[in-house]
């Protein structure tokens, strides 16, 4: 269970990736130009926050279980830093949890005590390249601006890539596979098919506002449908993430 977890967190992250970087990827009047300034806008996003509402259906053995979840991510990427909030609430769940320092803070929703865990500078390099290795996309985006789609609404630019293009979901792959270390070979046993994605962007800026991103995948013999819808605010303000005291005086659990 807690390996299915801990690989589902890693998939999360990866969507998390392509909200913050394939956002870098705009089409319409002259889509080179739309491109290639949200990716300059993109790569000049430093720290944000984040609401994110995720509806998830899974399928194993012709069983399907319904289940949202909302998280609310602070975030700062250099040196990296977050706070998330994330809620389930058929379940009456709620778990916080904090990365600072190089430590990661994770409150127990059961009993609500805290653990904390120093973050290797592998598991930290990879959890920082979720945010910030874009080349491949960016690359992606750039040879393959026929199939994406911009229009102009509202004083925003609409980007829409079309559900299952085939470029996005090799981005994606990639994405995954920078997660092998760390979440137990997990690019090698997800398979991801029909995503889709919607970016609503400043047109003034071009700082991504909202997305929609949805897709399937398959790990573990379990089939999962996702959608996950995200606003941005605070972009480039947040200054600080502040680690509350009884999780800075947390008990530190050893790395196994």
């Amino acid at each position: 269970m807690r390996n299915s977890l801990k690989k589902l967190l890693f998939v999360v992250l990866t969507v998390f990736s392509v909200i913050f970087i394939v956002a870098c990827g705009k089409s319409k009047i002259d889509k080179k130009e739309v491109i290639e300034k949200f990716i300059a806008a993109s790569e000049s996003m430093k720290s944000g926050d984040m609401l994110v509402n995720m509806k998830m259906t899974q399928n194993q053995n012709g069983n399907k279980n319904n289940m949202e979840m909302t998280m609310d991510v602070s975030l700062i990427l250099e040196p990296i830093a977050m706070k998330m909030e994330m809620a389930i609430p058929s379940q009456n769940l709620k778990m916080n949890s904090f990365i600072k320092d190089n430590t990661m803070y994770i409150q127990n929703p059961v009993d609500n005590q805290w653990v904390k865990q120093s973050l290797t500078d592998e598991i930290a390099g990879q959890f920082k390249g979720y945010m910030t290795n874009s080349d491949a996309t960016y690359d992606a985006m750039r040879n393959n601006i026929d199939k994406v789609d911009i229009d102009e609404k509202d004083g925003n630019y609409i980007i829409s890539i079309s559900k299952d293009s085939e470029f996005l979901k090799e981005a994606m792959k990639k994405q995954l596979a920078n997660t092998n270390t760390a979440a137990g070979q997990i690019g090698n046993d997800v398979k991801i098919e029909n995503i889709a994605v919607k970016y609503i962007v400043d047109k003034n800026t071009y700082l991504l506002s909202s997305s929609v991103v949805s897709f399937d995948f398959e790990m573990q013999g379990m089939k999962i449908s996702m959608e996950m819808d995200a606003k941005m605010s605070n972009i480039n303000n947040v200054t600080d993430i502040v680690v509350p005291e009884e999780a800075l005086n947390a008990k530190e659990i050893p790395h196994q």
